[in-house]
Formats: C-alpha cells, structure tokens, sequence
C-alpha cells in the first residue's frame, strides 16, 4: 500500500503543478465531466483538459465520470468514452457513483450502471474502475455479481485505520460484494492540505492505492523512476554536442547569480533527492549540494553532453551547481508550471 494519489476537478481551481509534484503525487484522477441531474446532459469539467495537459504526462493519470441512475447509462458513458479518446491515460476510467437525487431502484440503478461500464469496456478496451461508498452503494445498488469485476475505490474517511472496513467482511462500510479494495480515498474536503499539494482549496481528496509502488507502475505501463541519483561509480562517455569545445575545468561562470531566464524547475515525482554537483558529470567526486523533494529552483543554462542534458541551477539557499535533467534515458529535473 503507498500514497498519495489524488483526485481532482473544476473546485480545484488552478493547480500549481510544481508544488503538486513537490508534495510527492504519484498518480491522479482528474474529473472528465459527468451528467446534469435535472435535466441528463452529459458536460465536461471545464478544467478537464488543462489539467490534463499538465499532468498526464508527468505522472500516472487517470479519468473519472459523475454518474447518475435515472439516465441512459449508455449515453453518459458514450460521452465519457469520447473525451477519453482525446487524451493520454494510464489509469483505468473510473465511474463516480455516490447520487440518487430522484430514488431510482436498484433495478434501474444496476441496469443502467451496468450498461455505462459495459460500454466503457467495449469503447476503451478495459473494466471501469467503480468509485463508491459503502453507505451510498449498499442500499441505492445492492449487491450485483458483476460489480466485483471491477476495481473498488472506496471512500472511507479516516487517518488512523489501516483497512477502509477494518478488514471485517461484516462491517457496515464494506461495499457488497467486492472483498477487497484497490483504491482508497481516505482522507478529502476538510483535512486542511489544499495548499500543500497547490491547490487553492482548503481541501484535497488524497488515497491510498492497495499496490506497492512497484506493482502499481507496473499496472500503469509507466516508466518507474528510481530511487538513486545518477551513480558516481558508472563510468560515462562525455560527448560534447556543440562545436565549441568545453573547458575540462568550466565552472559556473559569475555573472550565472543572476537567473538568464525566469523558466523554474523541480525534482520529478517519485525521487526523493538528487546530487548537485559543481560540473556536468559524474565521473569525480564533485558534489555540492542536494536537489531535494518540494524544492523550486532557477535555471541558468541548458547544457547537452551526448544524450544527457543538464542544468546549471540555482537552490532557494543560493547554492549554484549542475543537475541532471536526464541522464541515460531517465529524466530527473522537470520545468514547473
């Protein structure tokens, strides 16, 4: 089990990507749209796109639907299929389902959620992932065979329990008839991190995911970034791209205290420091500081050796040095914003 991984809409207003990351996000749900309640028209979340520009190539990312019973659940999730299919995801579609404004029965209820995951699966190629609470679904859905077939994410409120159920199969918060969980919102609107994670409400909806990290990118199909920073101990080929040949001892050059743009980076998500050093290379022990987690530093200058490029940058402690931005295959360092 590890977190975070969060969800997000339109209440969330403008997010800071730099300081989302910064917190240490591994994955996110971004809210696509869903369905007026009065009247059954389908809409988009009118931060569904921008935050999905921001994100989705950076960490694992995910879309979910607002849905409602006492409409056509093939129109809503045809809907749904349509702004997935415009773009990148590499987390299962989720459907939100915690309303029954007008009571429908389980019947229709079943009938129609069925229809909605049933073409999700047929248009996208993969099972929805069904997004409840036990305390909603238990007595507005029931318990339909087929439900288990999906991932439950499930909403369970607390910062102290280890299992959304406490893991008792007879527990009232337990949604019937999944047995176990792969997604748990555990802590959201009142908790007060909004503004850790750059987000301008007081709150946030945070969760845990029943994986390690591994298994998780793994179901992702997404790169996993290591732990290590570039080691001192592997020994590379320092191939100069540009013509004008580098000094074999350049340093930081003096008038580089000043910031040469206004571009800001930081630390990819998924590391938790990264070796500054005082040039671009790894083969001497040249260390000069850390790049660590949340930090938002300046960049000076963009320089390419081969396939690796670094950045000569600047701490918010003033400290000035190299990083590597990627560095054989892997990217470390990322533009804010």
């Amino acid at each position: 089990m590890f977190e975070p991984v969060v969800d997000v809409s339109t209440w969330q207003r403008d997010i800071n990507a730099a300081k989302m990351l910064g917190a240490g996000t591994l994955g996110m749900y971004i809210k696509s749209g869903g369905t007026d309640k009065n009247n059954g028209a389908s809409y988009t979340d009118w931060r569904f796109r921008e935050n999905a520009s921001k994100f989705s190539e950076r960490i694992p990312c995910g879309y979910y639907y607002f849905f409602y019973p006492h409409f056509d659940g093939t129109k809503q999730a045809r809907y749904f299929c349509n702004l997935l299919k415009s773009v990148k995801w590499n987390l299962p579609p989720a459907v939100d389902v915690e309303h029954n404004p007008r009571n429908a029965n389980q019947a229709r209820f079943q009938k129609e959620l069925k229809e909605f995951v049933d073409i999700v699966e047929s248009e996208l190629g993969v099972k929805a992932v069904i997004y409840t609470r036990a305390t909603f679904w238990n007595p507005n859905v029931g318990s339909p065979d087929w439900a288990s077939e999906h991932k439950l994410w499930v909403a369970a409120y607390s910062e102290t329990m280890t299992h959304p159920w406490g893991n008792q199969a007879n527990s009232i918060y337990r949604p019937r008839p999944w047995n176990d969980w792969w997604m748990w919102q555990y802590s959201a609107d009142k908790n007060g991190r909004g503004s850790e994670f750059g987000v301008a409400t007081s709150g946030i909806d945070i969760n845990r995911v029943n994986m390690s990290k591994e298994e998780f990118y793994t179901f992702a199909k997404w790169q996993q970034p290591d732990d290590e920073t570039p080691d001192d101990e592997r020994p590379i080929e320092v191939v100069i791209a540009d013509p004008i040949e580098e000094p074999e001892d350049e340093t930081p050059p003096e008038e580089t205290t000043q910031p040469a743009t206004s571009k800001k980076g930081f630390l990819r998500v998924g590391y938790n420091a990264l070796r500054m050093r005082s040039r671009p290379t790894t083969h001497e022990n040249n260390v000069v500081g850390a790049i660590r987690r949340g930090y938002v530093f300046s960049i000076y200058r963009e320089l390419s050796l081969g396939d690796d490029i670094w950045w000569l940058i600047e701490l918010p402690d003033g400290t000035v040095g190299w990083g590597a931005r990627r560095f054989r295959g892997t990217t470390y360092l990322e533009y804010a914003g």
